[in-house]
């Protein structure tokens, strides 16, 4: 027992000292042994004072070196990695997948609405109001897009994705429009809405078609012309 005590070392004491008149003052840990043949090792940790943060440029630099500081611990891979042109792909397939959740939340919006006024038609026993606003709705959008295309010439693909934006507004404001009237306006005037807007989808799906077969057909010629300048060159 007498041997064990003598081989455990006795508790250690700490010592620190906070050496004045610095600009940034050193902490000065000194740690003691009462063993023998053992000398105390002493630490010194760089700490501002607080009265150094009061300083926004200080302030600035000591954010700086500590991001340079961090920067150099990352290993060189990390270093190396085109976060930048990650980011950019990031941001671009969150911005397509928001385009895409908002356009069939619109559209699962449009067919309830319109299934709710089929229903208030018949409940109110309107069932004319029905196809006959249909077929008003799809006229007046095919008329309203071409009068805006001849009133407001642009590019041809932004602009007709404009003028079917425009014609849509119109037909959105006009189911509002419709809450106001009697039963016979509101439901002919909201089936008018439903079908100027079944008609901008109609046209909206032919135009990204047609966007779709055009890029496709530029692609396919590209492809013989590429081959053909190969075998002149051959």
């Amino acid at each position: 027992m007498a041997l064990m005590a003598s081989a455990i070392p006795p508790p250690l004491r700490f010592q620190i000292q906070i050496l004045e008149g610095q600009r940034c003052p050193l902490i000065r840990c000194s740690i003691f042994s009462t063993t023998r043949n053992r000398h105390p090792q002493i630490y010194c940790i760089k700490v501002p004072t607080i009265s150094q943060y009061s300083d926004p440029s200080k302030v600035k630099m000591y954010v700086d070196n500590f991001k340079e500081k961090l920067c150099e611990t990352f290993p060189q891979p990390v270093k190396e990695f085109p976060w930048k042109k990650a980011e950019n792909i990031v941001l671009h397939r969150l911005l397509f997948l928001g385009e895409k959740a908002l356009k069939w939340s619109l559209i699962t919006l449009f067919i309830v609405s319109s299934f709710s006024d089929v229903i208030f038609s018949i409940s109110r026993n309107r069932e004319l109001t029905i196809p006959l606003g249909l077929f008003v709705g799809c006229t007046m959008a095919d008329f309203l897009k071409e009068t805006s295309q001849e009133l407001f010439p642009t590019a041809k693909e932004r602009g007709s994705s404009r003028h079917l934006l425009g014609v849509a507004y119109f037909f959105i404001l006009v189911k509002f429009i419709s809450v106001f009237f009697t039963v016979g306006g509101q439901s002919f005037l909201s089936h008018v809405g439903n079908g100027g807007l079944m008609q901008i989808l109609w046209l909206w799906r032919k135009l990204l078609e047609e966007r779709d077969y055009g890029n496709e057909k530029g692609n396919s010629s590209g492809v013989p012309d590429a081959s053909m300048s190969n075998n002149v060159q051959g």
